[in-house]
């Protein structure tokens, strides 16, 4: 620091050009008499120069004064000049805060905040829980019952197997309990049983003499409940079949009916009035119906001097549903056999429970070839899917879900139309059945078919049901063609994936799960023919010389012990894609379907989000082609192919194997299932 007249000269700085000087003296304080003009007006310091004599720059009057203060005017350095701070607030002391800290107030105040705080926090978080609990959750799907995990085994029990200690040639409980492990391997979880009620011995399948006994070709009552205890023993359900519509001419019933007893006279559909009479002084019937069979639909008892309605045989009595009482007894009988531990009941031929009450003549359609004594003339609109029928069928369901802890179930078999099911004029608050089984899809396709044509059958199913009516599919029927025969074998496993995969539950016939054919020689019904369990004499299925029932045409190549051996067979196929219905996707997952490949390839998928997407892909056309599935809009570029038909033979592709969407090589008639990540739009 250099003194110059007296006086400390200003520190300095220098940083680059820049030049800070800071006064250490008194002489920068404001001159007070420099406050107001000469002529005694306010000083406003608008005539304060910027630039003093001196070349000091000075900022306008503050707190702090900042003066640049000009050295070398042809370089452009300068001085920085800044003026001591005016202190506007000097804060307390400590000894005065302290005192604050101490007060009382202060320190109650401090705690109050403190605990309140905490507090606030404390009923933030728990805020915070109950939003996060009580907040409306996305609907989980509901849990599906057994009958909708699995596919319903459908076994026709006169020809699966005879195990009899007497061998009749006929399958019985038996037989069919010796069997089990087979079913279970499957990794079906159903059967659906044909019916064992005792009927007359000169009567059909379905003139049931006794609804709560079993038939004695078949066992005893006390053989079928050791075959339900070993059903559930290996977690197999059972599904009882019978007909409610008619009974046997030997019934109990029909024959205190006939009687005209005043408890049972009104249990059967009887003529009323007295008859007309032909020129024979025979009777005549009261109206044109017709029996499914053939020939009149009535019948006249000369006991009663009446007639009975019979919609299929003359030994079949048809049983009055307008009856309450009647009904009733069929609750009983269900009841009985839950009792005995069924997990559900499979009823057949409901269509035809109620009949016109006006006894009106049937309209006729006289379809090409037929006449008027035939029953393909009418339209059966007075004998056929009358109104009621939902009720009956809404009391039974009730009772078997009441009657049980819900895992009982009501199957349905036959032409009930799907729109019948919905009633909104009714007050009938639970759906009136479980499943409806529909075997018109399937059955409408002929060999040659295309894509687009089972594409439009399956859409067309899928649009016409109700809300919550669960779909079935069924490939074929004992009372129909074998796929096999009906189509080829080159279908089988392609059909199987697709009834598999889609929404619902698949129904299977015992025997398409390894592509049996149809029975050998001329008879009514030919998918009735025994299990192939070999190619042994009569399949494997009875010792006796001729069986009841035909052997496949196929069972000497195509059995389960044969299917059992081969890899990559179709009974391998069945049981992988049984093994893929359990996962969320088919469970739950939404659906798309695509056309591709000129109507070559039907193809759809399964998705559903935060799980595998599966995509399943058959070619109908008899060459292979190569195609792309772009146009399905959650597939990705990679697939990996999890299951292919038994008859796939494009080169190079096999379980586990990747494929490019984009060219997917299919063999002539194949099928494959393919799962992938799907991707979101």
């Amino acid at each position: 620091m250099e003194m110059k007249g007296g006086k400390e000269n200003p520190k300095e700085f220098t940083d680059g050009n820049i030049h800070l000087t800071q006064k250490e003296s008194g002489d920068h304080l404001p001159d007070k008499s420099r406050g107001s003009k000469e002529n005694g007006e306010p000083d406003d310091g608008a005539d304060e120069k910027l630039v003093t004599g001196d070349g000091v720059v000075k900022t306008s009057k503050d707190a702090s004064e900042v003066k640049f203060i000009s050295i070398d005017s042809q370089n452009g350095d300068a001085k920085i000049d800044i003026e001591n701070m005016k202190i506007a607030f000097a804060g307390m002391g400590k000894e005065e805060l302290m005192k604050f800290a101490h007060d009382p107030f202060w320190v109650r105040l401090r705690w109050f905040l403190f605990i309140f705080f905490w507090l606030l926090w404390a009923a933030m978080l728990a805020g915070a829980i109950a939003i996060i609990v009580m907040a409306p959750k996305c609907a989980a799907p509901a849990p599906l019952k057994w009958w909708e995990q699995s596919p319903l085994y459908q076994v026709f029990l006169p020809a699966f197997k005879d195990g009899g200690e007497i061998l009749g040639g006929t399958g019985d409980l038996k037989g069919f309990q010796s069997k089990l492990d087979y079913i279970k391997n499957l990794g079906v979880k159903g059967v659906a049983l044909s019916s064992v009620l005792k009927v007359s011995a000169d009567g059909s399948d379905e003139a049931v003499e006794d609804f709560q006994d079993v038939d004695p070709r078949y066992g005893t009552v006390a053989e079928f409940k050791a075959l339900i205890t070993s059903l559930k023993s290996k977690g197999l359900h059972m599904v009882l079949s019978l007909v409610p519509n008619h009974s046997s001419k030997k019934h109990p019933w029909f024959v205190k009916s006939e009687r005209n007893d005043s408890q049972y006279k009104d249990y059967y559909v009887w003529s009323s009035g007295p008859p007309k009479y032909d020129s024979e002084g025979k009777p005549e019937p009261p109206n044109n119906w017709k029996s499914v069979v053939g020939g009149s639909a009535w019948e006249w008892s000369d006991m009663r001097k009446a007639f009975y309605l019979h919609q299929f045989s003359v030994d079949e009595p048809d049983l009055n549903f307008t009856n309450s009482f009647v009904i009733e007894e069929f609750k009983e009988i269900f009841k009985f056999w839950m009792d005995l531990g069924v997990s559900g009941l499979q009823l057949e031929k409901v269509e035809y429970l109620l009949e016109d009450s006006s006894r009106q003549d049937e309209v006729p359609r006289a379809p090409p070839g037929t006449t008027h004594d035939e029953y393909d003339f009418y339209n059966h609109a007075r004998t056929v899917n009358q109104p009621g029928i939902l009720g009956i069928l809404a009391e039974w369901k009730e009772v078997i879900q009441n009657y049980t802890d819900g895992t009982r179930m009501l199957s349905v078999v036959g032409n009930l139309l799907v729109d019948s099911l919905v009633d909104q004029n009714s007050n009938i608050s639970i759906a009136p059945v479980d499943l409806l089984h529909a075997d018109r899809e399937f059955s409408q396709l002929r060999n040659s078919f295309n894509a687009s044509d089972l594409n439009k059958i399956i859409q067309k199913y899928l649009d016409k049901l109700p809300n919550d009516t669960r779909p079935t599919w069924e490939l074929s029927t004992s009372l129909s063609s074998r796929v096999a025969s009906r189509l080829s074998s080159d279908y089988v496993d392609a059909l199987n994936m697709i009834a598999m995969l889609l929404p619902g539950t698949p129904i299977t016939l015992y025997g398409e799960e390894i592509g049996m054919e149809d029975a050998s020689g001329s008879v009514k019904h030919p998918a009735r023919c025994v299990m192939s369990w070999s190619n042994a004499t009569n399949a494997g299925f009875s010792e006796v010389p001729v069986p009841v029932y035909h052997t496949s045409k196929n069972y000497e190549t195509v059995n389960v012990e044969a299917e059992t051996a081969a890899a990559g067979s179709s009974l391998s196929v069945y049981r992988e894609l049984v093994e893929a219905r359990n996962t969320p996707s088919i469970m739950y997952g939404t659906r798309e379907f695509a056309v591709i490949g000129n109507d070559t390839v039907f193809s759809f998928t399964r998705i559903k989000s935060g799980n595998p997407g599966y995509l399943v892909a058959f070619n109908t056309a008899d060459k292979e082609v190569t195609v792309s599935f772009n146009k399905l809009k959650h597939v990705p570029e990679e697939l990996n192919v999890l299951i292919k038909s038994s008859n796939f033979n494009s080169t190079g592709i096999k379980a586990k194997s990747k494929l490019n969407r984009d060219s997917v090589c299919l063999s002539a008639r194949g099928a494959l299932v393919a799962t992938f990540v799907p991707k979101v739009e």
